[in-house]
């Protein structure tokens, strides 16, 4: 392999290169051996690794023979150098060593003499360390070769070799002699022992920074998934508190990268309101705790009804929940499993007490905005609509269902025949409003009649038909 042509380079600082050398290299060698070898990718810091270790190779030649060895380093900037200055303090003491590299800071090492790079130079992209001694010669040859993460600098990665094979330690070394003007060494011979405990030792130190790497990988691991599962946890937590519908749109905010959720005007909604009647005065013969337990038995029952008809709970209330839906049909089945299933709430496990409730339903626009200060907040639907819900929940008997007539107007027919029109009056409206009311008493009686109608229906017509000969009692058939 014959790399003399670039040994006698007169390049100026401005124009310098050594990665060239390293892409000779490559080309002799797959000539040499009939394929390319290709090269390593060295990310800073196992760049920082195989130079070091080299150059503490350095320092144990001058060390074992008395021999001054000549070490180049190419780094970013002058800074890097100076960060590890007793490091080459050092290094200095058995060898002669330049730094190239951007000139952020002063360097004031004994022994150590600071190349600036121009800015633009091919230098300036590229890192790495020759040595060059009587005894030991290596040459780290390493160019810029892009980005890993596109949205991080930090993540540069580079492309090159180390080697200690004579003819490219040679050109190398040669290459900077001449750019420094220096004097040739005498010629090289080569150490087998230092070799040989230089690879060794490069090969532990890469293992053992590998299996560190490994472990801090495993250790981030371990401390990503704990924060992941607290994480998950307060989640759960705050959104229990905020609320389901809200949660979500927060969640949504943060990754639109918004301060506040935005207010949204004029949603068509239908607004449910369900009291329980009389509470405050059972629960004056009730302890705090008491009534906690009833309370909470209670609003589980309405949280599974309300979520399972795909409406959302806008907030507790004393002992009422505020709760909206968009699709009236699912507030009226909703409402009525309210009625049906809050019959009574477990206070002990031998004693159920016996409850009430009455729902209000209404139809209309509302505004769905923040309310309070930055620090505490709170999103709920306003609106006359809201107003009127709440109404039609007060003039409600115990254990019914009032909707308001707009309400009414989107339903089906299989479910308003079932209701019973009343006149009620309602604050703030100085004549009576005409709603509508369901009771399981109303349910019931629609069942009853629709059963009679068909029985009336099938003994009116004239035609056998199977179905008939089914239901004919046993004596018509004698």
């Amino acid at each position: 392999m014959d790399l003399s042509p670039l040994k006698d380079s007169h390049l100026s600082i401005g124009t310098f290169s050594l990665f060239d050398i390293a892409l000779a290299m490559l080309d002799a060698e797959a000539q040499e051996w009939g394929e390319e070898a290709g090269m390593n990718l060295l990310l800073d810091e196992s760049i920082t690794l195989v130079r070091r270790e080299t150059e503490l190779m350095a320092a144990a030649c001058g060390a074992k023979t008395g021999e001054r060895a000549r070490v180049f380093v190419v780094c970013r900037a002058w800074s890097e150098a100076a960060a590890a200055a007793t490091h080459y303090q050092n290094l200095a003491r058995f060898a002669d060593v330049w730094v190239f590299g951007t000139p952020d800071q002063e360097i004031n090492i004994p022994g150590v003499v600071a190349v600036p790079v121009p800015k633009n130079s091919p230098l300036e992209k590229e890192r790495g360390v020759v040595i060059e001694a009587p005894s030991f010669g290596a040459a780290l040859l390493a160019g810029e070769g892009g980005i890993l993460d596109p949205s991080d600098p930090s993540s540069r990665y580079y492309e090159g070799f180390l080697t200690a094979r004579a003819e490219a330690v040679d050109a190398a070394a040669g290459r900077l002699a001449a750019l420094l003007k220096l004097a040739p060494l005498s010629r090289r011979w080569t150490d087998h022992e230092l070799v040989g405990s230089w690879y060794n030792r490069l090969n532990r130190r890469i293992l053992e920074t590998l299996e560190s790497q490994r472990l801090q990988l495993r250790a981030r691991e371990d401390e990503i998934g704990k924060m992941r599962d607290e994480t998950t946890r307060m989640e759960k937590m705050v959104s229990g508190y905020v609320g389901g519908q809200t949660w979500r749109e927060v969640q949504e905010a943060v990754m639109q990268n918004r301060e506040e959720i935005a207010d949204r005007d004029r949603e068509e909604l239908t607004i449910c309101f369900c009291d329980l009647v009389k509470f405050t005065k059972l629960s004056e013969r009730l302890t705090p705790p008491e009534v906690a337990l009833i309370l909470n038995d209670h609003f589980s029952r309405l949280f599974n009804i309300v979520r399972a008809h795909g409406g959302t709970i806008d907030k507790f209330i004393g002992d009422a929940m505020l709760a909206y839906f968009r699709e009236p049909i699912e507030a009226f089945q909703a409402s009525k499993k309210m009625v049906q299933e809050s019959r009574s709430v477990s206070l002990k496990t031998d004693w159920n007490l016996p409850i009430q409730v009455r729902v209000g339903l209404n139809t209309g626009a509302v505004a769905l905005a923040n309310l309070g200060v930055p620090e505490m907040r709170q999103r709920t639907v306003l609106g006359e609509a809201v107003n009127f819900a709440q109404r039609m929940q007060s003039a409600a008997p115990p254990h019914s269902v009032l909707i308001s007539e707009r309400t009414l107007r989107l339903l089906p027919h299989t479910m308003i025949r079932t209701l019973e029109p009343i006149q009620v009056e309602i604050k703030g409206r100085h004549d009576l409003v005409t709603a509508y009311l369901w009771t399981t008493t109303t349910d019931r009686r629609e069942e009853i009649h629709d059963q009679l109608s068909m029985r009336a229906s099938l003994l009116k017509t004239k035609q056998r038909t199977s179905l008939m000969d089914r239901l004919r009692r046993p004596e018509d058939n004698e």
